[in-house]
């Protein structure tokens, strides 16, 4: 993510890309979270990464096939959820 932030000449010390375990989403899999929208991705592969930095924060329009429903952000009512 953050190699795809650079190469797109977005980085900038006002953003913040770290590492993180589950975000308490862990039945999502991998997960990122992009604030200030709080836009929630679940099961993100590093090839998502790219789309994530290019459609997202630079186009404003969240990677839809890859975002979690509100219903399932920490909710215990989630179908995902084992």
């Amino acid at each position: 993510m953050q190699q795809a932030a650079k190469a797109a000449g977005i980085a900038s010390p006002k953003m913040r890309i770290n590492k993180s375990l589950c975000l308490d989403q862990c039945e999502h899999g991998p997960t990122v979270v992009v604030y200030p929208e709080a836009v929630w991705y679940g099961h993100v592969q590093p090839e998502d990464a790219e789309a994530i930095v290019n459609e997202h924060l630079v186009g404003g329009q969240p990677v839809e096939r890859l975002r979690l429903a509100d219903e399932c952000i920490n909710a215990k009512s989630c179908p995902h959820r084992g």
